[in-house]
């Protein structure tokens, strides 16, 4: 009867091993396993030949290992440890989590473990703690750059109200300077450098935006040619001045996309800042709009200097500058056309420099011909950082190319 006990038992350990879900495992006294269930292979890659005599702590990741053996040292040999994680190696070299209970059979002389492979279940724990984070994250950021963008810009701010101020009491004759000293000369020389200081702060700022995710645009059905008309009518004046012949054209009075016209702007200053860095007097600013079904062509072409070869593939690289002897009074800081192909791309466009030019330099910007569902596009105000009206934004923005005294 006792044989037969004995056979029972053993047949329904058999059957447990083969369908078991979990790992089963059977563990000597002398460290070395002795059986493995079908499940071993499914979760671990190991089969039972290539476990059976093979120490456990082998299989256990080093992190873990140490841990595991401070239970066995401090626990009694009969007490039973339940739900202990630890990281098992898998035949293809990786690591899995299982959680575990380890029970001492006195009868036997050998340790049971069962262990659930656990380590989806970790995976998905961790993406929420890694989603949660992320949150707290992004409000760190919101709060880190609406507190950066203000003490960069406040105190220039202020600098250029007293300016102002200044400059005012300068013209009704409350402030007189000596003869010798023409102090409205170095007022204008302060207030452009406040410019120039301005518009780098601005671009570092939403540079780091651009790389943080955090720059938003906002998409508006606009007539992109009067758009880009308005912009570049509105430094005729400035450009005029430098003795610089500035011509737009268009195949097409109208054309509606989605954009966000704040940016188009700063793109389009941008741009036509470069080109009248690098354009001679008497040279000339050709802006052009062209579309097809698919896209609307954007470019700005000037006769001037030109782009050395070795520059062509590195423009749009960050604090990437164009080293010429004509152009050592204009200084800048390397991101405007960083910042320009940053903004093009996140109207789904794309930005370019024509090789195919005889003299001077074509960037071209091309973008979707396409707008919004019209039951989503509410009436967008183009927001400026600063609320600036256009002519003192095109101040700031051409400040690296005004005379310095």
């Amino acid at each position: 009867m006792q044989n037969l006990l004995r056979l029972d038992k053993n047949n329904n350990l058999e059957y447990l091993f083969e369908i078991a879900i979990d790992i089963i495992a059977i563990i000597g006294t002398d460290s070395k396993i002795k059986r493995v269930s079908k499940s071993c292979n499914e979760i671990l890659g190991w089969n039972e030949k290539e476990v059976i005599s093979v120490e456990w702590s082998n299989f256990i990741h080093q992190d873990d290992l140490l841990r595991i053996l401070g239970y066995k040292k401090t626990s009694n040999i009969k007490d039973e440890i339940k739900g202990l994680e630890f990281k098992v190696k898998c035949k293809d070299e990786n690591y899995k989590l299982l959680k575990g209970n380890f029970k001492y059979i006195e009868e036997d002389k050998v340790y049971i473990v069962i262990a659930k492979d656990i380590s989806e279940k970790q995976k998905i724990l961790d993406e929420k703690l890694a989603y949660e984070r992320a949150i707290e994250l992004e409000g760190i950021k919101n709060e880190f750059f609406s507190n950066i963008s203000h003490e960069f810009k406040t105190p220039l701010n202020i600098i250029l109200a007293t300016m102002q101020l200044i400059n005012k009491n300068i013209e009704n004759k409350n402030i007189i300077s000596n003869e010798e000293v023409d102090l409205k000369k170095y007022m204008t020389s302060i207030k452009q450098n406040c410019y120039r200081l301005l518009r780098l702060v601005n671009n570092i700022i939403d540079m780091n935006k651009i790389d943080y995710g955090y720059y938003d645009i906002e998409l508006g059905n606009y007539n992109i040619v009067s758009v880009v008309e308005d912009i570049t009518m509105s430094v005729l004046e400035y450009i005029k001045n430098k003795g610089i012949e500035l011509i737009f054209d268009t195949d097409t009075e109208e054309e509606i996309i989605a954009c966000d016209p704040d940016k188009i702007e700063r793109i389009i200053l941008n741009l036509l800042s470069n080109a009248i860095k690098y354009t001679r007097p008497d040279g000339k600013i050709i802006v052009n709009i062209n579309s097809d079904k698919e896209n609307v062509y954007i470019s700005v072409k000037d006769t001037g200097i030109g782009m050395p070869k070795q520059k062509l593939n590195k423009i749009f690289n960050r604090y990437e500058q164009i080293d010429n002897k004509l152009t050592k009074s204009f200084n800048g800081s390397g991101i405007g056309l960083s910042l320009v192909k940053s903004l093009v791309e996140l109207h789904g466009g794309v930005v370019y420099l024509e090789k195919n030019v005889e003299q001077g330099c074509e960037f071209v910007i091309k973008l979707p011909n396409k707008i919004l569902d019209e039951s989503k596009n509410e009436e967008i105000k183009s927001i400026d950082i600063d609320n600036k009206p256009l002519i003192q934004k095109v101040n700031i923005e051409f400040s690296d190319i005004y005379e310095l005294y």
